[in-house]
């Protein structure tokens, strides 16, 4: 899942740059290129989400056994 988030991000941001670049460089096609940094964009804040989703799971399943073992250390 890891990998998937890491390349969407890193497609993304690829796609972003290029629009950027076709909109600087006033390519003939800079409309679809801008779509594709739209779209782009779209997949860095994905693979961004994700990853803090993972970390937040990371977190609460370490306090979660931080609580269990104190609750069953005290019977």
């Amino acid at each position: 899942m890891k990998k998937i988030a890491v390349v969407l991000a890193l497609t993304g941001a690829i796609l972003a740059i290029l629009a950027q670049y076709a909109i600087t460089n006033d390519w003939i096609w800079f409309k679809v290129f801008h779509t594709l940094g739209f779209i782009g964009y779209i997949l860095i804040i994905s693979g961004l989400a994700s990853f803090s989703l993972w970390g937040i799971h990371q977190l609460s399943r370490e306090e979660k056994n931080r609580i269990r073992r104190y609750y069953h250390q005290d019977e």
